[in-house]
């Protein structure tokens, strides 16, 4: 009965979340709940995968995971605007530039992470750049979840940006610009930069100054 009810759940949020995404690599404002809640329930339901191991069921890890990561994801996203993608390596470059052959299984990996500026006052705007590659035997699209957190002090400041995406071999850099909020303090707040899909994960961190 609980399993039923939290599917019935996630489909509801999923289903709202469709009316807001990325289009063309352009990040719509408007829509950024609602693109939001789509992205955190993808990032919930992979942290679910640990719920799911201590119940012994890894559905349901998921199921939870993803209805939780929903509902953070609707509600932060609209400290983020201007995103956009673009794709620097083809999956030629790509393999040359990693020497990589089939018999090496899956590489999703992120290459580089940034922030532009490095220095921002409350209320302005922060560029969190992050290059990735993905690299698998198939080279077939597969789904990926771009995420990226802000926290401060050792605890999460702000709740996650996460963009849905699904990509082919290749090597591509993400952007998104956070709004520090007027209320931060002065002190380093540290981006957690993370890179999300069934055949593998991977996690950099930057940083930013807020001065007064």
């Amino acid at each position: 009965m609980v399993r039923k009810s939290l599917t019935i759940m996630v489909a509801w949020l999923m289903l709202i979340s469709l009316v807001g995404c990325s289009v063309n690599g352009h990040y719509d404002p408007a829509r950024s709940a609602a693109a939001g809640t789509l992205g955190g329930a993808a990032l919930g339901a992979a942290l679910g995968s640990i719920i799911g191991a201590g119940t012994g069921s890894a559905a349901t890890g998921a199921w939870v995971g993803a209805a939780s990561g929903a509902l953070v994801g609707g509600v932060g996203s609209y400290l983020y605007a201007k995103h956009k993608e673009s794709q620097v390596r083809d999956a030629n470059l790509a393999a040359q530039h990693y020497s990589y052959s089939p018999s090496r299984g899956n590489i999703i990996t992120i290459e580089k992470v940034d922030t532009n500026p490095t220095k921002v006052k409350p209320g302005e705007r922060v560029d969190m750049i992050m290059s990735y590659t993905l690299l698998t035997p198939e080279n077939q699209p597969i789904p990926v979840t771009v995420a990226r957190e802000v926290q401060f002090g050792g605890r999460r400041f702000s709740p996650p940006s996460q963009n849905q995406t699904t990509k082919s071999n290749g090597t591509y850099v993400d952007q998104v610009a956070y709004q520090v909020p007027k209320e931060a303090q002065p002190g380093t707040y540290t981006v957690v930069n993370k890179i999300i899909s069934d055949l593998g994960f991977d996690e950099k961190t930057t940083y930013f100054v807020v001065e007064r």
